[in-house]
């Protein structure tokens, strides 16, 4: 699933529309939220693909606010704070082979004789949440759409 985002009245190729996947999305969005506290209510419908979105004004005022956070080095230290955050989470453990490293035969799941290929073996597998990154290049993109968009709506 994605989130297909449209300019509302798009002044170039690149305001006419952005997508992200929802891993990527979700944290994008929550940035955005962070950076236009005042611009983006709290009870918006960003992280929903039902058309809610901004106009032209809160869009711009938040391409400010999203730009001056890239020039100061905010959103950079956010990424790797970020990063830092999904590093630090512990394992969980393994559904596939239920934490045994060895899993029924396929599409089965639980434990059995097979080698877990959802945790190679380990019984443990990443935090689901580091299926969620945050990158600063993803921030550039979306200002760029953002800039040509004239407001947008998700869907």
């Amino acid at each position: 699933m994605g989130m297909d985002v449209y300019g509302r009245a798009p002044s170039s190729e690149t305001g006419t529309y952005f997508r992200n996947n929802v891993w990527w999305w979700h944290p994008l969005w929550d940035y955005c939220e962070l950076i236009g506290d005042g611009i983006i209510s709290p009870d918006n419908l960003g992280h929903t693909n039902d058309g809610w979105g901004l106009e032209s004004l809160q869009t711009q005022a938040l391409v400010q606010r999203l730009e001056q956070a890239l020039t100061s080095g905010h959103t950079e230290r956010y990424a790797s704070a970020y990063r830092s955050r999904l590093a630090a989470l512990p394992l969980e453990p393994c559904h596939i082979c239920a934490a045994t490293g060895a899993r029924a035969e396929p599409p089965a799941i639980g434990p059995g004789p097979y080698p877990c290929n959802a945790c190679d073996g380990h019984g443990q597998v990443p935090s689901f949440e580091t299926h969620y990154p945050f990158e600063v290049e993803n921030v550039r993109e979306f200002v760029a759409f953002l800039k040509d968009s004239g407001g947008f709506e998700i869907y």
